[in-house]
């Protein structure tokens, strides 16, 4: 395969030295209408819908196995990467990613940013949030602020979320096949065949990946095989099922994380990694996770009448597998902790849409349940002896329980004149699972299961019987209006939720600083609140004939923000989150089209978001810690990206580029991390040729000026208890080539 893809490659070269083109059928804005593997990006403000299209989502993402990549030339989006092509994109069990400076899901979170299909069906910790193909979608949502209620169902909307939408089987037999070769020996092999129609009216699809790189520091690599198949049948004008099954296995060696003390030296910084000698803790073989995960779902669609239709949507996502990670102790040892995993989460959507009068009314409920992690089950920690790893203790050992959440809404619009009125509410009813932590000594190196069977006593004081609710009402207000035939300005209210529960890990790891002062973790568990943000903004939306330019301000008010900060009064580092905070920003995204052949986008955002009062000790007489007014850790303030394409006959030329401006790794701002400017390019040449309905080829280069710089910040890294750093992904080079069939 990498020698059909360089033979392509050269076939376009030769097309570009002749000059010949050969036209193709093409949309108004220069997509080919071969949109098999096109994916349309929307960001939702409002009733505004701005659009990155087409061709735009996989130069953003030329692997086409990171949605958080394809999304983040959008304004107030913070993306960073330690890993150019997404495999191994994890800081903390999560991704690095903001809405307006909001960490949407931190380590903190059992849960992601992504739904598909509205449903809440991808976690963390663990590998479920990048078993998806992003050929396989057809529109990927945004969402920042205010939302409506049917949109960010799940354990968290809090500063948005991101809805992926399943491209369905063809109506006629297609094939697609794609091969990319990159830096690093990376390999991607993508291939998805369509049944077409089918008798009784079925249609079907499947499809399959198969993608390995090697790191590109230190030793060890990133393997990644996805299976994907959908299938529909219609009953009858009124009544279809579909049903969608995913299968997604990794194994992943993990980049070493750094100090900040490490990163003064960014030379060294750039070559720092875990090392090949198994005696030592350091040993990049003790140092990778390995999942196996199967997702489910299916949608029954009953259409009641001319403006009315029902669809149940049941899921089931099963996750299993392990972490291996270097950690530091309390005492400064160094251990390897196995951290298993074999948690599900299921649940199901019921959704009715009817036109009552003017009114179109969408009402709906989801039942969703998780097991745990997080917080974490059971870890293991290791000693390295003779270069094996020999067991050395539990660390923690508790019982399996879930997360509940149950969530009816209620979503209407309103037409009248110019005006667009939306509004709605969303209840949360959400019950934190109970954590039953027993004691681990005498308990050898079983299974989860064999451990709970030997029946160790319970450690009551770092234990929490009795199960923590939520219960309150999210509403939703958009007006919108319609100004002559080019503008629109609308107005916006909403609130949003996210309540974390990684105080645990903390205090397992430092138990003995708790209970000098008495305190226990039900204690702890029990003053958990849950964050909600209340969002105001205000936005227009102006297009000219060739242009469009769209501004929003916005303000938000977080009560209960989490920070993890170090309390001299315990003597320990935990998170906390019994002080409010405040953002408010502005944000500018605009396209302009000088001629058929060139069009650019470009967007500017600035984000202040900060606590708006001191945090109080949660020891017992303990004092203030002083972080008022301090721009939260790993959020710019300043963003600005852009991207430029020309087309030439077949071939499209696209420049890139993105500034973020400087984050800090620590709330008090003591751990300064300097701003940096990244470009990428990407040439794609397409053109059909005989036996293809098209074919494309791609090159990309990622970080062209081989920027050091610092990518992903974890400010409450289990391993360290610390923050952790990791550098960026340097120059990096891949090709890719597409047959459609």
């Amino acid at each position: 395969m990498k020698k059909i893809a360089l033979l392509v490659l050269l076939l376009a070269v030769s097309e570009m030295a002749s000059g010949t083109e050969i036209p193709l059928n093409s949309s108004a804005n220069g997509a080919s209408e071969v949109s098999a593997t096109e994916i349309t990006v929307t960001g939702k403000k409002g009733d505004i819908l701005q659009r990155v299209t087409g061709k735009e989502s996989e130069l953003l993402n030329p692997s086409q196995m990171s949605v958080y990549k394809a999304i983040n030339l959008m304004p107030s989006l913070s993306q960073q990467s330690v890993d150019p092509y997404g495999l191994a994109d994890i800081v903390n069990y999560h991704e690095s990613f903001r809405f307006r400076g909001v960490e949407a899901t931190s380590g903190g979170v059992p849960a992601t940013t992504v739904n598909v299909e509205a449903l809440p069906l991808t976690g963390r910790p663990g590998g479920g949030a990048t078993i998806y193909d992003l050929e396989n979608f057809s529109n990927i949502n945004i969402y920042t602020g205010v939302m409506p209620a049917n949109a960010g169902l799940g354990l968290a909307d809090v500063g948005g979320k991101i809805n992926m939408e399943i491209r369905r089987p063809e109506e006629s037999f297609g094939v697609l096949l794609k091969q990319g070769i990159g830096s690093q020996n990376f390999y991607r092999t993508f291939m998805r065949i369509d049944s077409g129609s089918l008798p009784g009216k079925v249609k079907s699809f499947i499809s399959f990946s198969d993608s390995a790189a090697d790191k590109w520091k230190g030793e060890g690599n990133s393997e990644r095989t996805n299976v994907m198949a959908g299938v529909t049948k219609e009953f009858s004008d009124n009544v279809k099922l579909e049903t969608f099954v995913t299968y997604s296995k990794g194994d992943i060696h993990a980049y070493k994380p750094l100090s900040y003390a490490q990163l003064c030296n960014p030379e060294s910084a750039y070559t720092n990694d875990y090392g090949t000698n198994p005696d030592s803790y350091d040993y990049y073989g003790y140092n990778r996770n390995k999942f196996e995960d199967w997702m489910v779902m299916a949608n029954l669609e009953v259409k009641t009448g001319e403006h009315s239709k029902l669809n149940v949507k049941p899921y089931y996502w099963s996750d299993k597998g392990y972490y291996l990670e270097t950690i530091t102790l309390a005492n400064s040892q160094n251990r390897i902790r196995r951290w298993d995993i074999d948690h599900d989460l299921k649940g199901v959507l019921a959704e009715y849409t009817t036109r009552l009068s003017d009114i179109d009314l969408d009402f709906g409920y989801l039942y969703h349940t998780q097991v745990r992690p997080g917080p974490p089950t059971s870890w293991k920690n290791y000693k390295v002896v003779n270069g094996k790893l020999v067991f050395d203790q539990w660390n923690i050992l508790s019982n399996s329980s879930s997360h509940e959440l149950h969530s009816p809404f209620l979503e209407a619009t309103y037409r009248f004149g110019a005006y667009k009125l939306e509004g709605g509410v969303k209840y949360i009813n959400y019950t934190l699972p109970s954590i039953i932590t027993c004691n681990t000594t005498g308990v050898g190196d079983l299974s989860y299961d064999a451990a709970l069977a030997s029946d160790p006593a319970i450690n009551t004081k770092a234990s929490a019987l009795d199960t923590k609710s939520f219960s309150r009402l999210f509403p939703n207000l958009t007006l919108t209006r319609t100004v002559g035939d080019n503008a629109t300005i609308h107005a916006a209210y909403g609130e949003n939720y996210v309540t974390h529960v990684d105080i645990y890990p903390y205090y397992i790891s430092q138990f003995s600083s708790f209970d000098s002062k008495g305190i226990t973790f039900q204690q702890l568990w029990s003053e958990r609140e849950m964050e909600t943000s209340k969002n105001v903004e205000l936005g227009m939306n102006v297009q000219g004939s060739n242009w469009s330019i769209a501004p929003t301000i916005y303000y938000a008010l977080h009560k209960n923000k989490q920070a993890v900060l170090y309390d001299p009064a315990l003597n320990a580092i935990y998170p906390m989150n019994n002080a409010d905070a405040r953002g408010y920003g502005f944000e500018l995204e605009a396209e302009y089209k000088p001629v058929d052949n060139l069009s650019c986008y470009g967007s500017f955002s600035w984000n202040r978001f900060s606590f708006s009062q001191e945090i109080n000790s949660d020891a017992p007489g303990g004092g203030i810690i002083k972080v008022k007014g301090e721009q939260v850790p790993d959020a710019p303030e300043f963003l600005a990206k852009g991207m430029v394409s020309y087309k030439t006959g077949n071939l499209t030329i696209s420049p890139i580029v993105r500034y973020t401006s400087v984050r800090y790794g620590d709330v008090l701002h003591k751990e300064k991390i300097d701003g940096t400017t990244l470009f990428d390019l990407d040439l794609t040449w397409s053109r059909k040729m005989p036996g293809f309905k098209q074919v494309d080829c791609s090159l990309s280069f990622l970080n062209i000026f081989d920027k050091q710089y610092v990518s992903m910040i974890s400010t409450s890294d289990y391993k360290t208890l610390k923050t952790s750093y990791q550098s960026g992904a340097p120059f990096t080079m891949l090709a890719t080539v597409a047959f459609h069939y």
